[in-house]
């Protein structure tokens, strides 16, 4: 499994955006100019968030994005779903009746895939536990955000 970089987009996006002045908001072609990401791309990532409930979208000349979400309320899980999708991580091929050249409904229990549901729980729930408010905050205290502040101050 490889997680998109637009998990890891989504994650910048939300923390800059938490940063914003009461009723500002900024576009996307600042953001992913901020981010050097390719503009195309995080407009589909923002407009996937905003479909999520997690970014707020303004019409307008002085239009943009905004938070729609306390940071405390927002997970890494959260933002996985909102951009990976609410699949499964791991979906089982039932290759054991393959292997073993049985049907399928013969299968019990599949120890591969007991031991990937077991990973992708360990996975949703390690995620679950990250919420973006403490991760920023964990970010303030060690990073300086002078020039990010100042950023956002010429670009809303």
């Amino acid at each position: 499994m490889k997680i998109s970089s637009g998990w890891e987009q989504s994650i910048y996006v939300l923390l800059i955006l938490s940063r914003l002045p009461e009723k500002k908001a900024l576009n996307s072609l600042a953001l992913s100019e901020r981010l050097d990401v390719s503009h195309s791309y995080l407009k589909k990532i923002i407009k996937t968030l905003v479909n999520e409930g997690l970014v707020k979208s303004s019409p307008g000349k002085s239009g943009g994005f905004s938070l729609a979400t306390p940071l405390d309320q927002i997970d890494f899980y959260k933002i996985f779903i909102a951009i990976e999708g609410r699949g499964r991580v791991f979906a089982s091929q039932q290759l054991l009746a393959k292997v073993l050249n049985i049907d399928k409904s013969q299968v019990e229990n599949c120890a591969v895939s007991q031991a990937m549901d077991s990973i992708e729980n360990s996975l949703k729930s390690t995620m679950s536990s990250i919420k973006l408010d403490s991760m920023l905050k964990q970010l303030e205290g060690t990073d300086d955000f002078t020039d990010l502040d100042n950023w956002i101050k010429a670009h809303v």
